[in-house]
């Protein structure tokens, strides 16, 4: 489950990008400490080979998020079990959350919890998956979708050998909830178990402000600008920041430039506010980003994120793409593309920030 500090950008064209909590980081954490024992659980020695490719095929492409090409290689090996396999509808219910199909997902895991027999291991990773799609599904904290998810996560914790996950899930659905003291109970429950993971880290965030289990924070970064200047996002909190995550490689990204432009000169003189440019050029294009930089008077700091340090932290996966943050770190609006249209509405949103921080 990916709590409301960390994020990701699902982009399929020029559209407003909807964020929050959801729950799609715990699908690595369990995949490599579960799938395998399912696997075997659910089909050991299986008569036909096919079925065996067809589950590996899968578990390949679901590890470099081939999410269709897994799709597909699930459901051809659970055709060859009559379409009954627990096995494969899990690597179809994982293969849907990937495509952010979660109400597929959630089919798809209901459907395998009729196959799973008594192995109560499987049916608590099931239902665990089963949680992390209806908390998917949900808008608003008091949706019936929260609270069915909290209802499969309380199932899974009550069976044996439960995902450790499982307990930071029910953690972040109860904060969802503003149920703060059963929340940080249950996010202390995961930590106890004194597992190195990026959850560990977060859970403890959220234990200390239950706030950050239902806002969306912005990622921890820091940089050094072209210009020598230090930022870092602990040193911004107090101030509105806008990220305009770019590359002078993109088509679109340099079609706005002269909008942008415009923006940084409305706002330069705000001492609340901080425009910030992330490149994703390449090292040998560096000279070529820097005259760009010159040559169109983009005079706000920029970082050319050379190991993707920033870019994926805040996971971004098209360009351009703006990120306003206000001065609590909470991410505002977060946009792929748009154009001219694009850069007024991350204008309205720096207005939002600025407006809430100068009623304070």
């Amino acid at each position: 489950m990916e709590a409301a500090s960390a994020f990701a950008l699902g982009f399929g064209g020029t559209r407003q990008i909807r964020m929050g909590p959801t729950p799609r980081r715990v699908l690595a954490a369990i995949l490599t400490l579960f799938v395998v024992a399912g696997l075997k659980a659910q089909q050991a020695a299986p008569p036909d080979p096919k079925f065996t490719a067809a589950l590996q095929k899968g578990e390949a492409a679901l590890k470099v998020r081939r999410w269709q090409d897994a799709l597909e290689a699930f459901r051809d090996a659970n055709g060859l079990m009559d379409k009954k396999s627990p096995a494969a509808l899990y690597g179809v219910a994982r293969a849907f959350h990937g495509l952010k199909a979660y109400k597929s997902e959630a089919d798809s895991c209901r459907e395998a919890l009729k196959y799973v027999g008594g192995d109560q291991r499987f049916e608590a990773i099931l239902r665990n998956q089963l949680g992390m799609s209806l908390y998917s599904q949900a808008e608003k904290n008091t949706d019936k979708a929260i609270k069915d998810a909290e209802a499969e996560f309380r199932s899974a914790l009550a069976l044996p050998q439960a995902p450790p996950i499982t307990s930071y899930n029910l953690g972040l659905t109860l904060l969802k909830q503003n149920r703060d003291d059963e929340g940080k109970a249950a996010l202390q429950s995961y930590m106890d178990l004194g597992l190195k993971t990026a959850e560990t880290d977060l859970a403890g965030r959220m234990i200390e402000n239950p706030r950050r289990g239902r806002e969306t924070y912005a990622p921890d970064y820091s940089f050094t600008s072209m210009q020598g200047e230090f930022f870092s996002s602990k040193e911004l909190v107090g101030k509105v920041v806008f990220i305009d995550f770019w590359g002078e490689w993109c088509g679109p990204c340099r079609a706005i430039t002269p909008d942008l432009v415009k923006l940084y000169k409305k706002y330069k003189e705000n001492p609340n506010f901080v425009m910030i440019g992330v490149s994703s050029d390449p090292r040998e294009a560096e000279q070529k980003w820097k005259d760009y930089l010159a040559k169109n008077k983009m005079d706000w700091p920029q970082f050319l994120d050379l190991r993707r340090e920033i870019i994926n932290r805040f996971q971004v996966q098209g360009y351009p793409t703006g990120v306003v943050i206000d001065h609590e770190g909470i991410v505002l609006h977060a946009e792929l593309g748009g154009g001219s249209a694009g850069v007024n509405v991350i204008e309205g949103a720096i207005k939002k920030g600025l407006k809430a921080l100068e009623a304070k």
